[in-house]
């Protein structure tokens, strides 16, 4: 029995790391954000002044604070899209910055250690979803309180088991980069997947979209069900190369699947991205 309790953190510890095998992260020199879990990380290192008691005492607190600046930084590289960075959406306004400021001080403490020389490091981790999102996701995208009665009649004479869940969208070998508002067109620059589409109470619980970076476990995720369509994007465009192109075929099976107002309203999409 105690070897059964020995073995399982390590069984954990295992489990987790195969998990985020395949998760979309950007890592920075001092953090990371997990763009499949919204998860935002920093470190933050103090080391004391001297050998008094007082520099000592005092060395976990600047190491929360340093750890506080280097998640605002990292909150600020976010991009909300390809041509615009959360940085340049908040510089003018001191709202999303004291928001910034309160998310860095609400983030949990995960880690904390001590050197030989009492140096500290700590890491600490928020979430993207909820406030900050509130904060920074454009005003276009609002509240959508339902669908329309028509297509909620369609939908309820439908056989269940054929009702498309979510939307998939594989975007490997397009060197698509994870932003918080993507946008995705038709060949013929239909949209397919924009702020108009979206209730601002789904994008803020759970992001727009979520990024992963394996098909196989996309296609297991919960947040697009058991039935989802899958799209191949074709290319990116636009000025920035922000929008992710998908075939006029594709598009039009997506116009005949009445289901999609309340799957997209819901921001049950995925985005499949390269390791």
């Amino acid at each position: 029995m105690a070897l059964v309790f020995l073995l399982m953190p390590f069984f954990c510890m295992a489990n987790q790391a195969e998990s985020a095998k395949h998760h979309c992260i950007t890592r920075f020199e001092n953090g990371a954000i997990n763009w499949t879990t919204g998860n935002i990380s920093a470190i933050g290192k103090a080391t004391p002044e001297d050998n008094r008691d007082i520099s000592q005492e005092s060395v976990p607190g600047s190491a929360r604070a340093d750890a506080n600046r280097q998640i605002i930084e990292i909150l600020k590289q976010i991009k909300i899209n390809n041509a615009l960075s959360v940085e340049a959406y908040a510089s003018k306004n001191d709202i999303i910055l004291a928001g910034m400021e309160k998310t860095a001080r609400d983030a949990t403490l995960s880690k904390q250690y001590y050197t030989s020389a009492l140096s500290v490091e700590i890491t600490i981790e928020t979430s993207m979803f909820g406030g900050f999102l509130q904060l920074v996701l454009p005003e276009e995208i609002r509240q959508i309180s339902q669908i329309s009665p028509e297509i909620s009649r369609k939908k309820s004479t439908a056989n269940p088991e054929n009702l498309y869940t979510g939307l998939i969208i594989d975007a490997r070998g397009l060197g698509v980069e994870s932003v918080l508002n993507p946008v995705i067109v038709s060949e013929q620059g239909h949209d397919v997947y924009s702020s108009s589409f979206i209730s601002r109470e789904f994008a803020v619980q759970n992001g727009v979209c979520k990024y992963i970076c394996d098909m196989d476990q996309a296609l297991k995720g919960k947040r697009i069900g058991n039935h989802p369509l899958v799209f191949k994007g074709l290319r990116k465009e636009g000025k920035q190369n922000t929008v992710i192109v998908i075939s006029m075929s594709d598009y039009g099976l997506l116009e005949k699947v009445s289901e999609r107002h309340q799957f997209l309203k819901e921001c049950r999409v995925v985005i499949v991205q390269d390791q």
